[in-house]
């Protein structure tokens, strides 16, 4: 069965989910805009090159997956999809995420590692109801302080990317519970950490830090595990006995 008679399938039976992933698919077929019922749709594993418009006809979509394509750009009025709920561009040649990202009230989930990333866009802030957020193995500097405004969020990796700070606003994200800054710049651990009410695991493996000053650890005392391993710091101190949610040493 071919592509167009795939979809016109699902048309005809008003089918809610459509898997289209490993099709050797460089453009979409128009016919894909009709598709106005469906709730989920996957592209992944293509070879997409163009922007595909003709997801935004589909008012009804709730989870996109774009994995492994190869998209530079994404729609612009991407914005438009109220309903999404789960977005994820993984392994594209992306360099920017829209600012019309910030469009997507309902989005819960948002993935985009391994895309270039230099930044995340401003409007990140306005993903209110953000509740992970995947942008490792990006070449992300800096984050916007617009992230704290993210007050939902639970589950935040932002390993293997060129952060060496981050900025205060990262202490208003009081739901968030794991944070993984893997492979990164950091010498010193940001002092904002210690003040997360409800963070449990924090993972800063493979960075430069070579020292944890004693008066941040009791900030640090609702974590479950505080994973340090791969760093200069290599050695805990007599004085540390009984922090067992402080990992040191090698992997």
């Amino acid at each position: 069965m071919n592509v167009d008679e795939i979809v016109m399938r699902c048309l005809r039976n008003q089918q809610e989910s459509l898997n289209m992933s490993h099709r050797g698919l460089v453009v979409l077929p128009p016919c894909i805009s009709r598709l106005v019922t469906l709730k989920k749709l996957l592209l992944n594993n293509n070879q997409l090159i163009l922007p595909p418009e003709e997801i935004l006809h589909m008012d009804n979509l709730e989870e996109l997956i774009l994995d492994r394509n190869q998209l530079t750009m994404l729609p612009s009025n991407i914005g438009s999809l109220k309903h999404l709920t789960y977005l994820a561009v993984n392994h594209n040649p992306l360099s920017v995420l829209p600012e019309e990202l910030g469009d997507l009230k309902e989005l819960r989930e948002l993935w985009a590692a391994g895309c270039g990333l230099a930044s995340l866009p401003l409007s990140v802030g306005k993903l209110g109801r953000l509740q992970k957020l995947g942008v490792h193995n990006n070449s992300i500097t800096h984050l916007p302080a617009q992230i704290g405004s993210l007050s939902r969020l639970q589950w935040l990796n932002l390993a293997d990317n060129k952060l060496s700070e981050l900025p205060e606003e990262v202490n208003h994200l009081q739901a968030l519970v794991f944070m993984k800054l893997d492979r990164n710049f950091f010498t010193h651990i940001p002092p904002m950490l210690t003040d997360m009410a409800s963070l449990q695991i924090l993972s800063v493996k493979f960075n430069s830090i070579r020292f944890l000053e004693d008066y941040l650890i009791p900030g640090f005392g609702k974590l479950v595990k505080l994973d340090l391993r791969e760093n200069p710091l290599m050695n805990k101190p007599p004085h540390w006995k009984g922090l067992e949610f402080i990992l040191l040493g090698k992997v």
